[in-house]
């Protein structure tokens, strides 16, 4: 893990974020990137060709948008330089133009990042249903983990991990990047399968598929949990505040469109709801 994405808004949780990522990044030495997208479209005539570049017929916002960008820049670099100096950690930053969720995407798939760590305040409702938080739409399509955070964390560490999962055999991606951050702060894990009621399953059945999982991946430092609540979403958020977990990890198939819609992921579900961090793998990747 040697380079980390901070997509910032200069908001309380995009701080949050960047306080997490710097104390990862200085376990092991990595990197951290600072971006910052400018969505001039939000207002004005303002839009942007296919390069991402921000066009306008009107001089006077051609203007704006420049001294919007160095402004920003500044502001961006002045984070950069006080994270450097406070944490110890080679920090670098960019800004560009165009639309947030697709800026971030092609940022992060272009630079090969090892892990994205951002801010969210969670949706709920309508919106979480239609349209989300630029966070869940990162989580559904990035190609590497990505750490969701929203609250602050003084002192930052991980001691206990929830990994939660089905055991099936299709999880070879999220348990090697489970085992990086495990290994990273020695941290213990606790594998948990929930058990809903329309989808029951004996605990007998479980700790059997548990086992052939855990042999096949050699973990270790783990436990084994079986959970029941009123859905599986609940019940990992119950669970992981019943252990005291720092971060719940769980993978995602990463749908869209249609089989989204209908269907939902659990992972988007617990980053919109959970007061902890959410480490999300992306099972199509």
């Amino acid at each position: 893990m040697k380079k980390i994405l901070v997509p910032t808004d200069f908001s309380e949780q995009a701080d949050n974020a960047l306080q997490i990522a710097a104390a990862i990044a200085a376990k092991n030495g990595a990197e951290i990137h600072l971006l910052h997208v400018l969505d001039v479209s939000l207002g004005g005539g303002f839009g942007f060709n296919t390069m991402g570049e921000p066009t306008s017929t009107s001089m006077m916002d051609q203007v704006y948008i420049v001294q919007l960008i160095g402004i920003t820049k500044k502001r961006l670099e002045d984070v950069a330089q006080n994270l450097k100096v406070a944490s110890n950690v080679n920090v670098s930053a960019v800004v560009q133009t165009g639309h947030i969720y697709g800026s971030i995407s092609v940022y992060a798939e272009e630079e090969k990042f090892d892990l994205i760590v951002m801010g969210t305040k969670g949706a709920s409702g309508l919106k979480e249903l239609l349209v989300g938080s630029n966070t869940e739409r990162v989580v559904r399509n990035a190609t590497c983990p990505v750490l969701s955070v929203k609250n602050i964390l003084p002192e930052f560490t991980v001691n206990k991990i929830v990994f939660a999962s089905n055991f099936e055999s299709d999880q070879l991606a999220a348990v090697g990047q489970l085992k990086t951050m495990q290994e990273l702060f020695n941290a213990h894990v606790h594998l948990v399968y929930i058990n809903v009621p329309n989808n029951f399953v004996g605990t007998r059945v479980m700790r059997a598929k548990a086992n052939e999982f855990v042999q096949r991946y050699q973990l270790s430092k783990y436990d084994f949990t079986v959970y029941d609540d009123n859905s599986e979403e609940e019940g990992i958020i119950h669970f992981a505040e019943e252990v005291g977990a720092d971060i719940i990890a769980v993978a995602t198939h990463g749908r869209t469109g249609l089989g989204h819609l209908l269907s939902g992921s659990i992972a988007e579900d617990i980053v919109n709801h959970a007061n902890r961090p959410v480490l999300t793998f992306n099972l199509k990747s």
